[in-house]
């Protein structure tokens, strides 16, 4: 499952850069906008669903609403299971993150009323192109080259992510595109790194407790 914090935005996605990011036209707060993208994506069916951002989090990883204008980085990106796959919906257009929450629940809503007026396959044609795409192999650089660590194959799978996970926030906090000294390439080679160590190291430890039932079962 994805961490909320910090921004997990999709690979591939281009960018608003911070200059050109404007102030909506949007009557909100942080707090209904979380409402309201929660609201839209359990009426599509859809599990699993993170908001990542910048944001400070609660300890049940929604972002704090009062926390809407201490972002870096006012992008949101929300991920979330559908129809067995892993999509995302992100917004960067704003210039508060409230607002950008705010357009990803005003889009979820139309595309979901696309179903209500009688086309489901219209709907699943349009979220299709809003996959989680798995980010392309690096051979050359494998994901602990990126994320500058040091990797131990004897050590548990869980600590060697909690390792990873500590020098991605870390590089991505450095890089960021909206921090002087930023670099939108480097850190979309982060994100990308930090992606494949999770589904690695997730899938070792599912097959490191799998063999230990097995390995304890008479």
């Amino acid at each position: 499952m994805r961490a909320p914090f910090p921004l997990q935005w999709p690979p591939n996605w281009p960018r608003t850069p911070p200059k050109d990011r404007e102030a909506s036209r949007f009557v909100t707060g942080m707090a209904r906008a979380i409402r309201e993208v929660l609201a839209e994506l359990s009426r599509l069916g859809a599990a699993n669903v993170v908001i990542t951002s910048d944001l400070p989090t609660k300890t049940n990883g929604l972002p704090y609403a009062q926390a809407d204008r201490e972002a870096t980085d006012s992008g949101i990106a929300v991920w979330f299971v559908l129809d067995g796959e892993e999509r995302v919906q992100a917004c960067d257009r704003w210039r508060r993150a409230a607002e950008n929450l705010h357009a990803i629940a005003l889009t979820i809503a139309a595309i979901r009323g696309i179903s209500r007026w009688g086309s489901v396959e219209a709907v699943n044609r349009a979220f299709a192109g809003f996959k989680a795409l798995p980010p392309a192999p690096s051979p050359e650089r494998p994901w602990w080259v990126v994320l500058c660590i040091q990797r131990d194959v004897l050590e548990e799978p869980l600590a060697t992510l909690a390792k990873a996970r500590r020098a991605h926030r870390m590089l991505i906090r450095a890089l960021h595109p909206d921090v002087e000294g930023g670099d939108t390439d480097r850190a979309a080679e982060i994100n990308v790194a930090f992606a494949e160590a999770e589904r690695e190291l997730e899938a070792a430890e599912a097959k490191r407790v799998a063999d230990a039932v097995n390995g304890a079962a008479p």
